[in-house]
C-alpha cells in the first residue's frame, strides 16, 4: 500500500493501517519502514473480530504458498516484521470505507501474503468518489 498511497489519495482516499500490537511497536513498525500513512495499535484485536477476521490454519501461516509470498514482497522491499505479542496465525484484510462508515470493498486474505490487487482497491476508491 505504500508503493501505491499517492495513487490512492488521489483518488480520493488515504490509507491507514492497524496491526495487532502495542502502539509502541506499531509506531516504530511503520517509522522504521517509511510507512507513509497513520499506523495504530490493536493488541486486543478489537478491530479485527469487528470486521471477522479470524484466526488462520497452521497451514496458512506455514508452507510453500507463504514463502513464495513473502519472497515476491522481499523483492519489492517489503520484509516481516518481528511480532511482538502478536498471534502469527491473524489474517489479515484489506477495507475500503467510505466516510460515511460504509465498507465497499473487503478482502480477507487467505494468509499473511495474500494481498488484493491494487487496481481492485483503486476502483473501488474511485467509484465511491463518484457517488459522493
Amino acid at each position: 500500500m505504500g508503493e501505491h498511497h499517492e495513487e490512492i489519495r488521489a483518488a480520493g482516499a488515504d490509507v491507514v493501517a492497524i496491526f495487532q500490537y502495542r502502539a509502541d511497536p506499531t509506531y516504530h513498525f511503520c517509522r522504521k519502514r517509511g510507512v507513509p500513512f497513520d499506523c495504530f495499535g490493536d493488541p486486543d484485536r478489537e478491530a479485527y473480530h469487528a470486521v471477522g477476521l479470524e484466526r488462520g490454519s497452521v497451514r496458512e501461516y506455514i508452507g510453500p504458498q507463504l514463502a513464495k509470498g513473502f519472497l515476491r514482497a522481499a523483492r519489492h522491499g517489503a520484509l516481516a516484521g518481528n511480532p511482538q505479542g502478536g498471534d502469527v496465525a491473524q489474517r489479515p484484510g484489506t477495507f475500503v470505507v467510505s466516510p460515511e462508515g460504509t465498507v465497499l470493498y473487503a478482502h480477507y486474505n487467505r494468509d499473511s501474503a495474500d494481498h488484493p490487487p491494487i487496481d481492485e482497491i483503486l476502483a473501488t476508491v474511485q467509484a465511491g468518489a463518484r457517488q459522493s
